[in-house]
């Protein structure tokens, strides 16, 4: 497997999701938004954008996230059901999941600086949705923070649906 070695931008540097030194091997001729985790994003904020990154084209993307959580969402749910211990890493990989779902369909690469104040200003988002995924990053092996999860997503992606049908009927 062929690929480039990139340092994680300042953009992204989150204790919760790189460490600080981290760099990622990426093959820039096949990578999904979420694998690595931040992909379009590590590759935009190091000067390597393609002509439409998917927060600019994000409705295919953004139905291809809920398609892969949809998945995710199940698996997770059995983890918890048999009490897994192993569930950390997939909380904390589907709430990058949800970070790029709450920027991409707000027209933003994710920046995980000054996040909080970021997302206050976003217009499509989730009722207190700081306050949650403070909550959920801070309690990740949780059950309460996997159903706090599940319903940012469902409530995100009323959002932009609402969004998109607005839009939609404004264009008639």
């Amino acid at each position: 497997m062929s690929g480039t070695v990139f340092n994680i931008p300042r953009e992204l540097s989150d204790p919760f999701f790189f460490s600080v030194d981290d760099t990622l091997k990426i093959d820039e001729s096949q990578f999904e938004p979420c694998n690595p985790l931040f992909a379009f994003e590590i590759l935009y904020y190091n000067g390597r954008s393609e002509d439409a990154m998917p927060w600019m084209v994000q409705r295919a993307w953004v139905n291809d996230l809920i398609k892969e959580w949809k998945k995710e969402e199940e698996h997770m749910k059995a983890l918890f059901k048999g009490r897994s211990r192993d569930i950390s890493d997939l909380m904390r990989r589907s709430i990058g999941r949800f970070y790029i779902l709450l920027y991409w369909s707000n027209k933003q690469p994710v920046n995980l600086n000054n996040w909080e104040t970021r997302v206050e200003r976003f217009s499509l988002k989730p009722v207190n949705v700081v306050e949650r995924l403070t909550f959920i990053r801070g309690n990740p092996a949780l059950y309460h923070s996997y159903i706090q999860l599940v319903q940012l997503f469902e409530e995100q992606h009323k959002q932009y649906a609402k969004y998109l049908a607005l839009n939609q009927s404004a264009k008639k």
